[in-house]
């Protein structure tokens, strides 16, 4: 079935909020509950689409106000239309390199990794989004999803949100088991796990999309659409993925703005 994909502006609202809550889902993975800082300030916040996300905020200065770097972090699950409300995200707590499950700051083990591992209950922090939000209209034949352990929030809601009868295939770099990850793969969907290949983060799922044949008949000639709404791409891990996530949409003849690609952080 044809698809499309959309994109929607949204207003940036600053949000102070506290940590209410650290559950470990993995080594090295865990999950934050952010509540309220002050009374009404997640009322309005959404995250329509699957790979909405949100940035944050965790040095604040004497007022409260951001006094740091902002990092970017998919939208998990949240509860905004009635108290207690708050935001769940989750965190990889990398060991050499970056510090999201998301998009990421510069600064190696700092910032909000650090935080979501240490910091204790109650601390502050600000969140400010998601800018914008990218909407599916329509259900893809097949789809080829990508990612390591910082896109498994996206991961988990393009799966929920496609449903059981989904097609395809999922590539997962991580050492982690998916089900710890709260992966629920559906029955047509081939799962691959790609052990990370030491120091070169994103190596193993950029080789996998080497060269890997389109996994539906090329397009009817003349009728170019058909290529760019039959297959929905999502590649997101570290930076080099993007390089060969993007020369292989060019070989199955998908344009760039039919898929979702990104750098979730750089090493």
């Amino acid at each position: 079935m044809p698809f499309t994909l959309a994109r929607h502006p949204a207003v940036v609202v600053p949000r102070p909020v506290m940590l209410a809550g650290r559950t470990e889902l993995a080594p090295g993975f865990v999950r934050l509950r952010l509540a309220e800082g002050e009374p009404g300030a997640l009322e309005g916040f959404d995250a329509p689409g699957s790979g909405d996300h949100f940035r944050i905020v965790v040095a604040l200065d004497a007022e409260g106000r951001p006094a740091g770097a902002a990092s970017t972090y998919t939208a998990v699950a949240w509860q905004v239309a009635s108290e207690p409300r708050w935001v769940d995200m989750d965190v990889v707590l990398h060991d050499d390199h970056a510090d999201a499950a998301g998009e990421s700051s510069p600064e190696p083990r700092a910032g909000v990794a650090r935080w979501a591992a240490a910091a204790p209950i109650g601390a502050p922090a600000v969140i400010a989004g998601p800018k914008g939000s990218v909407l599916m209209t329509g259900r893809p034949e097949r789809v080829l999803l990508a990612g390591d352990d910082t896109a498994v929030p996206a991961l988990r809601r393009y799966l929920g949100m496609l449903g059981p009868s989904t097609r395809g295939e999922l590539l997962l770099e991580t050492r982690h088991d998916p089900a710890a990850l709260g992966l629920e793969v559906p029955a047509g969907v081939e799962l691959s796990i790609l052990p990370p290949v030491p120091h070169e983060p994103g190596a193993a799922i950029a080789a996998a999309l080497t060269d890997r044949p389109r996994p539906l008949p090329a397009p009817v000639a003349g009728d170019p659409d058909t290529a760019a709404h039959d297959v929905f791409v999502f590649v997101c891990a570290e930076q080099s993925v993007v390089a060969p996530a993007r020369a292989m949409l060019a070989r199955w003849g998908i344009p760039v703005e039919s898929a979702v690609v990104k750098g979730y952080w750089k090493r």
